[in-house]
C-alpha cells in the first residue's frame, strides 16, 4: 500500500487541484455560458443541454467504476496481486459487453426521436440528431476506457487524476470559444468534447501502462468472484441509473410539456448546481483506500465516525459558503450572467441545492456503504429519491414547467435524507445525532446568520453592474471565513486550512 505519508500528499495536492480546476471552470462557465447562448441561441443552447441529457442517460459507467474502486482498493489492502488482475480481465469484458448494449439502446433512441420530443420543431429534431450521432459515437469509443478512473483512484494517483481533468476542462472551453469565434456553431461543441475527451483517454492510458503494476487477466473467469461482482455491480447500476435519471430525464419531461425555452432555464439552473456538487465533492472519493484499510484493519465505529464527522465539516464549511451565498445574492447574479429570460433559473437552482446540506457532508458513509457491499441500501435511496421526483415532476411540470421540475426534484431529495440516514443508523451502526450535532449543529446557524448579512447587502446596495457585484460577493466571503474561523472552526480544521495555504505559497516560490 502507499505510505500514509505519500497518502495524505496525494489527498492534499489532489485537493487542491480539484478546487483550481473547479474554480477555472466556475470562471470560465461564468465567462463562457453567456458566450455560448449568444453565439447560437437560446433554442440551440436547449438542444444542446438536450442532447447531453440523452447520452448521459445511456452512457454511464453503470456502477462499474465504483466496483472497481472498491474491489481494486480492498485486494490492495489484502496484498493480493493476483485476485486484483483477475478482477480487472472480468470487468474489461463485462464494459465490452455493456458497450454492444448501449449502442443497442442509442440506435433505437434515435429511432423514435420524433415521437419523444413532440414540442420540438422539425428543423429542432434535425439539429438534435447531428448532436446525438456525433455525441454517442464518441461515449461508444470511450466507455470501455472509464475504468481507467477507478484504477487511478484505488492506486491513489490522484495528482494525475485530478490534474487530467483540470487540463480537461482547459482545453475543452480553449477550442470551443476558438471554434465560435470563427463561427463553427453548434456542432463544433460536439466535436471538441470528443476530441478532447479522446486526447485525455489516451494520457490515461498511457500512464496506467506504465506507472501502474496491474495485468489485466483476460483470459480468467471465475463464478464466485463474477457473481459478487455483478452483485455489486447490479446496486451500483441501479444507484448510478437512478441518479442519472433524476437530472436527465427532466429535459427530457420539459421537451414533452414545455418546450426548448424551460429546458434552458432548467438547464442554467442544473448549470449552478453541478458547479457546487463539484467544488463540494472535490475530495469524494479519495477516501475509498483509506476505508478498505479501516476496515481491514478492523477499526472501531467510533474511528469511521470520527472520520465522518471530520470531512463531513470540511464539506459543509465548503457549501455552506455557496447555498448561502447564491440564496441571498443568486437571483442578481443569474440576472446579471443570463439575463432577464432566466430569471426562474434562480427557484430552480435553490431547490436543487439546499438538500446538498446534508447529502454532500455524508461522503464517508457512503464510501463505508460500498467498502462493506451493503451497496443494496444506497439503490433502494436513490430509488425512493427517483419515484418522488420523476412523479411529482409529472404532477408540476406541465403547470410550473422549469420550476416545478426542480419542486419535485427538491422533494425527492427531502425523501432520501431521512432514508438514507436511517441506514447509516441502523446498518452501519454509526451515532448518526452526533454527527449532527457535531457537524451541522455547529455550523448551520453561522449559515442562516450569513444569508441574512447577504441579504442585507443585497437591499441596501443594488447593481446593474458585474464589478460591483463581484465586490459585494467578496465582502460576504470575508464575513463568512472570519464568522466562521472564530465560531465554528476547530484547532485541527484551521491547522488544515493553514497548511493547504502554506503548500500553495510553497509551490509558488518553488
Amino acid at each position: 500500500m502507499t505510505s500514509k505519508h505519500e497518502n495524505v500528499r496525494q489527498i492534499k495536492i489532489g485537493a487542491i487541484i480539484s478546487y483550481i480546476a473547479i474554480a477555472f471552470n466556475i470562471l470560465a462557465g461564468l465567462l463562457y455560458t453567456p458566450f455560448l447562448i449568444s453565439k447560437i441561441g437560446q433554442s440551440d443552447y436547449g438542444l444542446y443541454v438536450l442532447c447531453a441529457s440523452i447520452i448521459g442517460f445511456f452512457a454511464m459507467d453503470f456502477g462499474i467504476g465504483g466496483a472497481i474502486s472498491r474491489f481494486v482498493s480492498k485486494y490492495r489492502a489484502e496484498g493480493n496481486t493476483e485476485k486484483l488482475n483477475n478482477f480487472l480481465g472480468l470487468v474489461i469484458k463485462l464494459f465490452l459487453v455493456i458497450d454492444a448494449i448501449i449502442f443497442i439502446s442509442l440506435l433505437v433512441m434515435l429511432i423514435f426521436m420524433e415521437q419523444v420530443y413532440v414540442k420540438l420543431s422539425p428543423q429542432e429534431i434535425e439539429k438534435l440528431k447531428v448532436l446525438y450521432v456525433i455525441s454517442g459515437m464518441f461515449s461508444l469509443v470511450s466507455f470501455p476506457f472509464t475504468c481507467l478512473d477507478g484504477i487511478l483512484i484505488s492506486f491513489e494517483k490522484f495528482i494525475f487524476h485530478k490534474s487530467m481533468g483540470l487540463i480537461q476542462k482547459m482545453l475543452i472551453v480553449s477550442l470551443m470559444v476558438a471554434a465560435l469565434i470563427m463561427g463553427k456553431g453548434l456542432y463544433a461543441i460536439v466535436i471538441v468534447n470528443a476530441f478532447v475527451g479522446l486526447i485525455i483517454i489516451s494520457l490515461k492510458l498511457v500512464y496506467v501502462k506504465r506507472k501502474i503494476p496491474i495485468k489485466a487477466n483476460m483470459g480468467y473467469t471465475d463464478r464466485k468472484i463474477l457473481k459478487q461482482t455483478l452483485q455489486f455491480i447490479l446496486w451500483s447500476t441501479v444507484i448510478v441509473f437512478a441518479e442519472r435519471f433524476i437530472l436527465n430525464i427532466t429535459p427530457t419531461i420539459l421537451g414533452r410539456f414545455s418546450g426548448s425555452t424551460q429546458i434552458s432555464i432548467f438547464s442554467i439552473g442544473m448549470t449552478i448546481e453541478g458547479y457546487a456538487a463539484t467544488f463540494a465533492q472535490a475530495i469524494n472519493g479519495m477516501f475509498m483506500p483509506k476505508v478498505s484499510q479501516m476496515i481491514s484493519d478492523k477499526q472501531s465505529h467510533e474511528a469511521f465516525e470520527n472520520l465522518m464527522i471530520r470531512v463531513g465539516r470540511i464539506q459543509l464549511f465548503i457549501i455552506g459558503l455557496i447555498i448561502s451565498g447564491f440564496i441571498s445574492m443568486g437571483r442578481e447574479f443569474i440576472h446579471l450572467w443570463t439575463g432577464t429570460a432566466f430569471a426562474n433559473s434562480y427557484a430552480v437552482a435553490v431547490f436543487l441545492l439546499l438538500p446538498f446540506l446534508v447529502l454532500l457532508t455524508q461522503d464517508i458513509a457512503n464510501t463505508m456503504i460500498m467498502a462493506e457491499n451493503k451497496v443494496m441500501y444506497r439503490s433502494v435511496t436513490v430509488i425512493l429519491n427517483a419515484m418522488v421526483s420523476l412523479t411529482l415532476s409529472f404532477i408540476l411540470t406541465p403547470r410550473y414547467g422549469a420550476i416545478g421540475s426542480a419542486m419535485a426534484i427538491f422533494c425527492g431529495g427531502l425523501v432520501a435524507i431521512v432514508f438514507i440516514n436511517i441506514v447509516y443508523s441502523k446498518v452501519l451502526k454509526i451515532n448518526i445525532i452526533r454527527f449532527f450535532v457535531q457537524c451541522h449543529l455547529k455550523i448551520v446557524p453561522l449559515l442562516l446568520i450569513t444569508t441574512i448579512f447577504g441579504l442585507g447587502i443585497q437591499f441596501l446596495f443594488p447593481t446593474q453592474n458585474m464589478i460591483y457585484f463581484s465586490a459585494k460577493a467578496l465582502i460576504m466571503c470575508l464575513f463568512y471565513f472570519i464568522i466562521m474561523w472564530n465560531f465554528a472552526l476547530n484547532q485541527s480544521e484551521k491547522n488544515l486550512f493553514t497548511s493547504i495555504f502554506a503548500s500553495i505559497t510553497r509551490h509558488k516560490k518553488d
